[in-house]
C-alpha cells in the first residue's frame, strides 16, 4: 500500500459545507501517567462542542481529574495498557460514534529516551488533536473523501530505529499475520513492506474496526506487567490496524497538522544539513548524483587501480579531497596527488604527497585519475595528458 499524507490547517476551518455538529463522533483517552494529566488536558479541554470525549483509566484519581459532565469516566483494569483500553474497557462506546479518536499518554522508560519521547507524544496529540478547527477538519475528511477510513499520526522519525524512513516491524511480524489470521483479514502482509501505523492513536471510521472487536476480548488475553518491549499482543494490535482498515475496504493516510508539518519541515532540514555534511567529510559525497552514482564509481576505481597500481590524483582541491576519502574507504592509497603548479600547494594531503605533473615519472603501472569538478578544467588537464602522449587516465 503506497503511503499517503494529508497536511491540515489547524488555526483555520476548511471552506466546507460539513456541519460537524451533525456527525456523531468521539475522542477516547487513556490515561495512566499522573504527571501527564495537565498535557493531555490542554487537548482535550479545547475539543469542539458535539464530540464527546471518553476518559479510560485504572487509577481512580486520574478520572477523578476530570470531575465535569463534559467527560465520560470508564474504569478499567490495570491490565493491557491502551490496548486493553481499546479492545475491553471503550468496547460497549465504540460503535455508538460514526467517528473515534483513539490517544494515550506516554513517557521514557530512561532519562535517555526523554527528548525522543517527547517528541514522540507531542507527534501523536498535535496530529490528532491540535486545535478545535484542525480537529473539524479531520472530521470533514472522512465525510468528503470515502475511501479514508484510517487517519494516524506520523510513525516515529528519531528513536526506535528511524521507523518513518526506514520501517520496522519490531519484531511483531509473525504475530501479525497471525492476528490477522484471527480476525479473518483478507490482506496481504509482506515483510518488505511494514505498515505505518505504529501505535494505537488513530481516528478512524469506526465501521472498519468490525473485526478487530470480532472476537471478544478479555484483560486476561494481555500480558501481566511488566510487560517486553516488544513480541507482545499489543504491539501486534499496534500495526494491525492498517490492515483492519485495508480489510474493510478502506485507505490509511498520515495525518499532519500544519503547524506540526512547517516544524518538522525544519527539523528535517536540520538534520539533513548533519548528513550532508558528514556525507562530504567521511564518504566525499556532496550532492544527489554522487550517491546515486557511488557503487558504480567506487568499483570503476577499484579496476582502474587494479590495472595501474600507481594511481596518482590530478587536482588537489576539493574534488581530489572527496576521491581520496573514497580511496581510504577502498584501501588504495595513492602514489600522489598531482598539480599543475606546485608554486601554493602543500607539501602533502592526509599523508599522500603532492607533486607537479612535470615531476610524474611514467610508467606502464602508473594511472591518473582527474579529480577535478569544472568541465573546463577536466578538459584542460585531458588536454595537457593528450599532449605528453599519456593516455592512461579517468576522470572522477
Amino acid at each position: 500500500m503506497a503511503e499517503s499524507y494529508r497536511i491540515i490547517p489547524d488555526s483555520r476551518r476548511v471552506e466546507t459545507e460539513v456541519d460537524i455538529r451533525k456527525v456523531r463522533a468521539a475522542v477516547l483517552a487513556h490515561l495512566f501517567y499522573e504527571d501527564q494529566v495537565e498535557y493531555s488536558k490542554r487537548y482535550l479541554d479545547r475539543l469542539p462542542d458535539g464530540i464527546d470525549c471518553i476518559i479510560l483509566s485504572a487509577k481512580e484519581e486520574i478520572l477523578a481529574q476530570f470531575p465535569s459532565d463534559r467527560y465520560i469516566k470508564i474504569r478499567k483494569e490495570n491490565r493491557g495498557r491502551d490496548i486493553s483500553a481499546l479492545l475491553v474497557a471503550a468496547r460497549e462506546a465504540i460503535f455508538q460514534y460514526q467517528y473515534i479518536c483513539f490517544v494515550h499518554d506516554k513517557r521514557e522508560k530512561s532519562p535517555d529516551d526523554r527528548e525522543f519521547v517527547e517528541l514522540w507524544r507531542k507527534n501523536l496529540w498535535d496530529n490528532m488533536l491540535q486545535s478545535p478547527e484542525y480537529v473539524a477538519n479531520l472530521i470533514d475528511i472522512f465525510e468528503r473523501e470515502s475511501r479514508i477510513g484510517l487517519l494516524v499520526p506520523l510513525p516515529p522519525h528519531q528513536g526506535d530505529n528511524g521507523v518513518w524512513l526506514k520501517g520496522n516491524w519490531g519484531g511483531t511480524f509473525g504475530l501479525v499475520r497471525n492476528l490477522a489470521k484471527l480476525l479473518g483479514l483478507a490482506v496481504e502482509i509482506c515483510y518488505d513492506a511494514p505498515p505505518v501505523t505504529y501505535s494505537t492513536v488513530f481516528w478512524a471510521r469506526t465501521k472498519i474496526l468490525r473485526k478487530l472487536y470480532s472476537r471478544e476480548w478479555t484483560y486476561s488475553d494481555f500480558p501481566d506487567e511488566p510487560m517486553r518491549d516488544y513480541g507482545e499482543l499489543n504491539h501486534a494490535v499496534e500495526r494491525i490496524l492498517q490492515y483492519v482498515a485495508e480489510d474493510a475496504g478502506y485507505d490509511t493516510a498520515v495525518a499532519l497538522s500544519s503547524t506540526f508539518a512547517a516544524a518538522f519541515i525544519l527539523q528535517l532540514k536540520e538534520e539533513a544539513d548533519r548528513m550532508w555534511e558528514r556525507a562530504g567529510s567521511v564518504f566525499g559525497i556532496r550532492n544527489y548524483r554522487d550517491i546515486d552514482v557511488y557503487g558504480q564509481r567506487a568499483e570503476t576505481i577499484r579496476q582502474f587501480q587494479k590495472a595501474h597500481p600507481d594511481l596518482y590524483l590530478y587536482g588537489a582541491g576539493s574534488a581530489g579531497k572527496d576521491c581520496l576519502r573514497m580511496c581510504t574507504l577502498l584501501g588504495i592509497v595513492p602514489a600522489g596527488i598531482l598539480v599543475t603548479d606546485r608554486k601554493d600547494a602543500p607539501d602533502e594531503i592526509e599523508g599522500i604527497r603532492i607533486l607537479s605533473v612535470s615531476e610524474l615519472e611514467i610508467s606502464d603501472r602508473t594511472g591518473i585519475l582527474i579529480t577535478v569538478y569544472e568541465t573546463d578544467y577536466q578538459n584542460a588537464i585531458i588536454n595537457s595528458l593528450d599532449r605528453m602522449g599519456f593516455y592512461a587516465y579517468m576522470v572522477y
